[in-house]
């Protein structure tokens, strides 16, 4: 999906989810945003059975469903709330910087071409030499991290694309600061927005901070080129070399290395060694009319910058074409646009959701809050099975139930408790099992790992220390899995299931184990979130 769509589909996620009561969007506006596209379909596919196909992964009807609902949505809060297009031009990056770097890289080379302010052109000496110098280290540390990537399930990541990041969460926290005053509900949504937007679009702008790159560097060379051609038709250059430590045998040596293929392209021979040799400077003798260097300078810099750096472009913009066209959505919007399209009346065949208890029986309410926060996060039409406990020790049989499960379950939760400590050997080579098996055989299967803190809580009930030893627990449990690439939910299932207290207090937590089960969806075909 394009990233303007899904800004569009995440910020009205986020209102929608913040906002219970509907004071941004009424609730009948959304309503009707859903029976007016519904309709839309409709009229597009009159022989059509229903709703576009609710899946994990999302047929392109159900894209397009969903996007067209929420540029209507949008629409209505665009003129409530002017702010969100300003939240939305900056969570799109920055896009003027590139222009700025283009036009520095062209100056710079621009400038090279006269580095040393003469009318001589040393064959043999930097510009151009240190460019293609520098090109080929580049070149080199590419494919070094092509090798290491293709060896490691790391996601790749750039200097340019995390400052892109930390840029965006702080211009968008800078617009808010205030904003409670005015629509606290708002700023909340936007906030949030801002959070989830900031991983979501980390893929993208890796991919523009590489377009970025290579044009910059073959702009740099292609200033360098146009520098020496203006300069050379307004003055007279002259190109020769000289060297204190080279003589003409191996500075001939050098020049067909460099300018050979140039020279078999256009034609221009390169001297012989009796005629490089006439062309060192001494003194005031030596060097000759520079255009046939000048040409071959060129066809240089094109060979080994230009060519390759546009071609690293093209490919880093057809794969930003492809993940905009082809790539996998998020899973913690896969479960928002889910419920909406469940809503919508859809009449898709329920997917599954199966769970894996690891080294604990959950109690039966831990089981239904477990069913009822899935039942949130991944969308209403979905149904919940219940896989027998795996002990200690058993960490392999987890390959043969999720070969068992690949053709039935679109999404696989390892259920553990926050009673426990989280061992490497155990927890550890289970969660690692895991993620390498979906990895290897189900990319498109979303992996959710889910801390119960029920038996902790019934364990220290009466407490006085409680609350300081579970969030020590979930400190631990949040570095523990983290350190595989993952996120954990902790959340007090039973808590979710029972319905005593406050219906306000019961629905805000129902709430909060829905998003946090959203944020912690995993799946290889997507990188994870910060």
């Amino acid at each position: 999906m394009h990233p303007s769509a899904l800004q569009t589909i995440l910020l009205i996620q986020t209102i929608e989810e913040t906002d219970r009561t509907g004071e941004l969007i009424p609730l009948a506006d959304r309503a009707e945003a859903t029976r007016a596209v519904a309709r839309e379909v409709a009229r597009e596919r009159p022989a059509s059975t229903g709703r576009p196909a609710s899946t994990p992964t999302l047929s392109p009807a159900a894209q397009r469903f969903i996007h067209r609902r929420a540029d209507l949505l949008l629409s209505k809060v665009r003129g409530r709330a002017p702010v969100v297009d300003q939240v939305l031009a900056l969570a799109a990056g920055l896009t003027w910087i590139g222009r700025v770097v283009w036009v520095l890289a062209v100056i710079v080379g621009v400038s090279l071409s006269a580095l040393d302010g003469s009318r001589r052109i040393n064959i043999l000496a930097f510009p151009l030499i240190g460019l293609i110098a520098w090109n080929l280290l580049v070149y080199a540390a590419l494919w070094v991290a092509v090798l290491r990537r293709s060896r490691s399930d790391a996601a790749p990541r750039s200097w340019s694309a995390s400052w892109q990041e930390r840029w965006i969460g702080r211009r968008i926290a800078k617009l808010l600061r205030d904003s409670d005053r005015f629509n606290a509900p708002l700023a909340a949504a936007l906030r949030r927005f801002g959070r989830e937007w900031s991983g979501m679009a980390r893929p993208f702008l890796l991919l523009r901070a590489k377009q970025l790159f290579h044009l910059s560097a073959a702009l740099l060379a292609a200033g360098l080129i146009a520098g020496m051609y203006v300069r050379g038709l307004v003055l007279r250059y002259e190109a020769g070399w000289e060297s204190t430590f080279l003589g003409p045998p191996t500075a001939h040596a050098l020049l067909v290395a460099l300018y050979g293929p140039a020279s078999l392209l256009t034609g221009i021979a390169i001297p012989s060694i009796e005629g490089i040799a006439a062309l060192r400077w001494a003194g005031t003798a030596g060097g000759d009319e520079a255009a046939a260097w000048i040409h071959l300078i060129a066809v240089t810099a094109a060979l080994y910058i230009i060519v390759p750096r546009l071609l690293a472009a093209l490919v880093a913009t057809l794969q930003f074409w492809r993940l905009s066209r082809r790539g996998p959505l998020p899973p913690s919007v896969v479960g928002y646009i889910r419920a909406v399209l469940s809503g919508a009346g859809g009449g898709a065949e329920a997917d599954v959701a199966n769970i894996t208890p690891y080294a604990y029986v959950p109690a039966p309410e831990s089981i239904r809050g477990a069913q009822l926060m899935l039942a949130a996060a991944l969308g209403g039409n979905v149904t919940v099975n219940v896989s027998g406990t795996i002990r200690y020790g058993e960490e392999e049989a987890i390959e043969g139930r999720l070969a068992c499960d690949q053709r039935v379950a679109s999404w696989q939760v390892l259920l553990m408790s926050l009673a426990a400590t989280p061992e490497v050997e155990n927890h550890g080579a289970l969660i690692a099992a895991t993620r390498d098996w979906l990895t290897q055989h189900a990319g498109a299967v979303s992996l959710l790992v889910v801390i119960d803190e029920a038996p902790y809580a019934a364990r220290m009930h009466g407490d006085a220390g409680m609350e300081a030893r579970v969030v020590e627990r979930r400190d631990l449990w949040l570095r523990f899995v983290s350190g595989y690439g993952l996120r954990p939910c902790v959340v007090n299932l039973a808590q979710l299931e029972t319905e005593a207290g406050e219906t306000t207090a019961r629905d805000a937590a129902r709430d909060a184990a829905r998003d946090a089960a959203r944020a912690a969806l995993w799946s290889a075909d997507v990188p994870a979130a910060p």
